[in-house]
């Protein structure tokens, strides 16, 4: 007689009842990272943001147009008084910042960017409305003031 060996069915459902303690256990913990990485990532690109519109700002000072409602740098940057002027495209020249896999850009006055994971099925006003969403949020700057660059709905 030859010796069987293996698993029995009691082994086999005590290892799938563990990996399912450590499952349940493991996934709350992955979807709080998430959501920190979206907020860090929104943070960085905040600061990004606003350096570059620091940027333009002394371009514009440069070439005398910081005064100026409307204006085009000679780089083809379009301002309000002296910060960058809040469009898609315009944005995209300011960042040089490219869609695709990860970002989408949604509306005009205000831009907002968030991730195409979360958008990817959701009109421009479902995503301006969502307050849900981690999105980040620029608005053109009034006379004598800084653009106004805000995050929203990241974090708990």
């Amino acid at each position: 007689m030859k010796k069987q060996s293996g698993f029995t069915l009691i082994e086999l459902i005590i290892v799938i009842v563990i990996l399912g303690i450590l499952s349940a256990v493991a996934v709350p913990k992955f979807i709080s990272i998430q959501s920190d990485a979206q907020e860090s990532t929104m943070k960085g690109l905040k600061g990004a943001l606003e350096s570059a519109s620091t940027l333009v700002n002394a371009k514009a000072k440069v070439e005398g147009l910081d005064d100026l409602e409307d204006a085009q740098l000679s780089s083809g940057i379009k301002t309000h008084w002296g910060y960058p002027s809040d469009t898609q495209t315009n944005l995209r020249l300011v960042l040089d910042f490219t869609e695709g896999v990860d970002w989408e850009l949604t509306g005009s006055s205000p831009v907002i960017f968030t991730f195409l994971s979360q958008t990817e099925d959701m009109s421009a006003t479902e995503i301006k409305a969502d307050d849900t969403l981690c999105k980040l949020t620029y608005k053109q700057a009034l006379k004598n003031q800084r653009p106004v660059i805000s995050i929203s709905g990241c974090a708990d």
